[in-house]
């Protein structure tokens, strides 16, 4: 019998729904039925992080365990914000938990445990009508920062023209468009940037999910990026790699010059888990992959994050840390699959550690 086949006979167990746990016995205890009662996780937060789940994990898990992953594309800051409150009982997110946000946590419920549950990359979209059915542009990163300050005007500049020899770049307004909500994906561009191109320090500086961009057209979330960039001609922003597949506009994206300066990479899986391989970790064990040293390492990769109380009710804890569990070791045969990159073994250890320091409320 497996670990869910009693869970799916007698209770549905609402888990991260107010301060404490709701179950209700199900009728198919005493009758015969073909719809099996689940647990129910509730998660949310950033929309990355919805498609692996909802495509892949959710199902997967539902059958090996009896638990049922619900998911509210929220948003990263939202995502925060309801499970410090308790609406969610894991919330997932493109960045750890601020200074301000760790200090509402233990106001409100304790420390915040981060568990990384796999790797994702920020790509420059484009719209050009002669260059589709071509090979990427490539963009360095003073490139990229000269288009998002307002300095990179036309696609013939000679800044695109040095580093995209042979290709004929059209004489076409550069039309700049960048989230005007408060994004992840903003955080790991500006992150890439700020860390990358001295003109983008110097310009700009910041840093964070919202950003007062000098030029462009702000617009709400990957969805509306998306269609923005399609519908453009001469258009440039930047989505998450599986944003450009899930949403399947057959976008352009471009290739990005590694930090070393040696080649132009394109995201792919392989070089996304080379860059959580290079990471730089922080005394306080925060991870930064953006801009990281290495021939085949994409240089605008993050990492998602799930957040949870590291205190938790006994039963909802048991819930949560199996799927944690699951999701660090079984789930990561899905990353590739859907343009993500699997944790590398180095990752993986680290989140064994975090799951394990998740204990039961005394």
């Amino acid at each position: 019998m497996s670990r869910g086949t009693i869970v799916r006979l007698i209770a549905i167990v609402f888990v991260g729904v107010g301060p404490s746990l709701l179950l209700f016995y199900s009728s198919s205890l005493f009758e015969t039925s073909t719809a099996p009662a689940y647990v129910r996780l509730k998660t949310g937060g950033t929309s990355v992080a919805q498609i692996i789940l909802e495509n892949r994990w959710r199902a997967a898990y539902r059958e090996d365990s009896g638990v049922d992953v619900e998911y509210d594309s929220t948003g990263s800051t939202a995502g925060v914000t309801k499970t410090l409150d308790g609406e969610y009982a894991i919330g997932f997110v493109h960045a750890p938990l601020t200074d301000k946000q760790k200090y509402a946590a233990r106001a409100k419920g304790g420390e915040i445990a981060h568990v990384p549950v796999v790797i994702c990359a920020v790509v420059p979209v484009y719209h050009i009508k002669s260059l589709e059915d071509k090979p990427p542009l490539n963009f360095t990163a003073d490139v990229l920062a000269g288009l998002f300050l307002g300095k990179i005007t036309r696609w013939n500049d000679p800044a695109l023209r040095a580093i995209n020899p042979g290709v004929a770049l059209p004489d076409v307004p550069v039309v700049v468009v960048h989230r005007g909500d408060s994004s992840g994906t903003t955080s790991l561009f500006t992150e890439y940037l700020a860390g990358a191109s001295e003109l983008w320090r110097n310009e700009v500086g910041s840093v964070g999910s919202e950003v007062v961009w000098p030029v462009g057209a702000g617009v709400a979330r990957s969805q509306g990026m998306a269609d923005t960039v399609h519908l453009t001609e001469g258009a440039i922003g930047y989505l998450d790699l599986v944003n450009v597949f899930d949403i399947d506009l057959h976008l352009q994206y471009g290739a990005v010059q590694n930090c070393d300066k040696t080649a132009f990479i394109r995201a792919e899986p392989e070089n996304m888990t080379a860059a959580a391989r290079a990471a730089w970790v922080s005394e306080d064990s925060e991870l930064k992959l953006t801009n990281r040293s290495g021939a085949d390492v994409y240089p605008i990769c993050g990492v998602i994050w799930a957040v949870c109380y590291q205190s938790q009710p006994a039963e909802r804890r048991r819930v949560v840390v199996d799927f944690l569990n699951w999701v660090t070791h079984d789930g990561q045969q899905f990353a590739s699959r859907t343009a993500y990159a699997p944790l590398p073994n180095e990752l993986v250890a680290r989140a064994d550690r975090v799951i394990q320091s998740i204990h039961a409320a005394r």
